[in-house]
């Protein structure tokens, strides 16, 4: 996958059905050890709480996993999965603790208020698109600083550091789809060169 969409930050929301209180927590996860890490920082903060329902996708082999912790089968991590995946998001863990408040919801009750904690939470997380990109650096004179930069923008790319010495050094991250062509470009352009390539990485573009 050569990109995806992920949280732009972790958030908590917070909601009662029936004295029961719901507080929803979203995470931007990058495998399933910071999944477990996660989830057991929020476990030791609400130790006395009666369900950590859970539910997690990850970029990596397009991973899904869920958990009811204790709740009827299909009625809590279920819904939470399905809130994330409406939204389209990888790379995100949603994590909804229940403390029971002593009267009973039913599953369809239950269906619905982790359905809304979990889209609730990633509503107010916002959205961030990461894409496959390789970093370079670049080497440029001043006379070609404006059409460089213009040739960046349109390969939608993106600047990340810009030092102005003798020439100007940019590093700069290349969607991987595009870097060929991008490569291809820079070098048919005198004072420019490419150096400092490295491998793949997924860049917020």
């Amino acid at each position: 996958m050569n990109d995806f969409f992920t949280i732009s930050e972790e958030s908590v929301f917070e909601e009662t059905e029936k004295r029961s209180k719901f507080i929803s927590y979203s995470f931007r996860v990058s495998g399933a050890e910071d999944v477990k890490a996660k989830l057991d920082t929020v476990k030791s903060k609400h130790w006395d709480a009666k369900h950590h329902v859970y539910a997690y996708v990850l970029n990596e082999n397009s991973a899904v996993k869920f958990s009811d912790d204790g709740e009827p089968g299909g009625t809590a991590g279920l819904p939470v999965l399905n809130a994330i995946q409406s939204e389209n998001l990888a790379n995100t863990l949603v994590v909804v603790v229940r403390y029971f408040g002593g009267i009973l919801l039913g599953t369809s009750g239950l269906r619905s208020m982790y359905y809304s904690g979990a889209k609730n939470v990633l509503k107010i997380s916002g959205k961030t698109h990461f894409t496959l990109c390789k970093k370079a650096g670049l080497e440029v004179s001043y006379s070609k600083y404006g059409a460089v930069l213009k040739i960046i923008e349109s390969f939608g790319s993106k600047v990340l550091k810009t030092d102005f010495e003798d020439n100007i050094k940019i590093s700069v991250a290349i969607p991987e789809i595009n870097f060929k062509s991008f490569e291809d470009k820079m070098f048919q352009i005198s004072e420019c060169s490419i150096n400092d390539k490295s491998g793949d990485e997924y860049i917020a573009i």
